[in-house]
């Protein structure tokens, strides 16, 4: 019997685990046949494996939204098609007979290609503040989606988006009045949750960004989460307070429920190279009402309102690795508080 994938576009290659596709193109975007693709392929409970040449990139979008799947993959065949590798971490790929998967060292560990750590001289490598906030709204009639996108996009870029859409490319302008079609469209779909992706302004004077948006129907409220790359004009992250009050304004317009940002190496318009650029590090983590007051170990700068206080926790300026250590310290204090304040009023 025939299933979805059969009629996917751009497929090259069906097996018992994997749904095979490739890509000969500058940039590999978050398109309508590629999601339904992994959609196809999620529902018959196959990984996707995207096979591209070294020369190609991934959008931020498709990056952050197709790569989590069991044997999915970005598959990069390496100049002169002796080797492959995975484009996200650099591991040898070997076809197996129903997949590419990774081949192991000495050591038991996936063994690094020498085509990942290409000379970074040949990269327009430039730092990407990364951000991943979740917020929440009142669930009412009334509530206008996209506020928290909105301002992220015009504190941290200059600008605020200039379009929309449930793919790449985006096809709708960017606008959260209160008859705007993206308000309108998550209204249609709720309590289906909406995916968006969003683009910022190509003009001088604004810094290249990239996100997207998840819009969903919680018990608590209307839930926004929004991961959005902003490049910076060269290999420095912004000033970590900076970041700070950027979150501290978004805390004064919604509900925090938390907020990372954290910096990686990537090409100058957000888009993600085939090759090692870096390794991402943490700036500050962000925590809304609720966690606030349950409290942790290191101490916070408060931000947003007295009616609804959050926490920013500095963690360093993105740059360092240890400081990743900082933040996990940081989350399992956060748990531990939660479930101490939980046995509390239990009892």
């Amino acid at each position: 019997m025939p299933n979805a994938l059969d009629y996917s576009p751009g497929l090259d290659l069906i097996t018992d685990e994997v749904a095979v596709m490739m890509q000969d193109r500058p940039v590999v975007g978050l398109s309508a046949w590629l999601l339904d693709t992994v959609a196809a392929a999620e529902r018959e409970g196959r990984g996707v494996q995207l096979v591209t040449p070294a020369g190609v990139r991934l959008s931020y979008p498709a990056r952050t939204r197709l790569f989590s799947g069991r044997n999915t993959r970005w598959v990069v065949q390496a100049a002169g098609g002796d080797e492959a590798y995975d484009g996200l971490t650099g591991v040898k790929l070997s076809w197996d007979g129903k997949k590419f998967a990774p081949v192991a060292g000495t050591d038991g560990r996936g063994e690094l290609a020498t085509a990942w750590t290409a000379d970074p001289q040949q990269l327009d490598v430039r730092a990407n503040l990364q951000v991943l906030a979740r917020v929440r709204y009142p669930a009412l009639d009334s509530t206008i989606v996209g506020r928290a996108t909105e301002l992220l996009f015009t504190e941290l870029t200059g600008a605020p988006p200039i379009g929309w859409g449930t793919e790449e490319p985006v096809n709708r302008p960017w606008n959260t009045e209160a008859s705007a079609s993206l308000t309108a469209y998550c209204h249609r779909r709720s309590p289906r949750p909406s995916l968006l992706t969003v683009v910022g302004a190509s003009t001088d004077g604004v810094r290249p960004a990239t996100g997207s948006a998840v819009i969903s129907s919680r018990p608590a409220g209307i839930e926004e989460t929004v991961m959005l790359a902003v490049a910076q004009p060269g290999l420095e992250p912004p000033d970590a307070d900076t970041v700070r009050d950027v979150i501290g304004r978004l805390a004064e317009e919604v509900e925090l429920v938390t907020v990372l940002v954290s910096a990686a190496g990537a090409a100058a318009d957000t888009t993600s190279y085939p090759h090692f650029t870096g390794f991402p590090a943490p700036i500050g983590l962000a925590i809304g009402p609720q966690e606030a007051r349950i409290g942790a170990t290191t101490k916070p700068v408060p931000i947003g309102p007295a009616s609804r206080p959050a926490a920013w926790y500095g963690l360093g300026d993105g740059t360092r690795l240890p400081d990743w250590e900082r933040l996990g310290d940081l989350l399992r204090s956060v748990i531990s508080g939660t479930s101490r304040a939980g046995t509390s009023r239990e009892g």
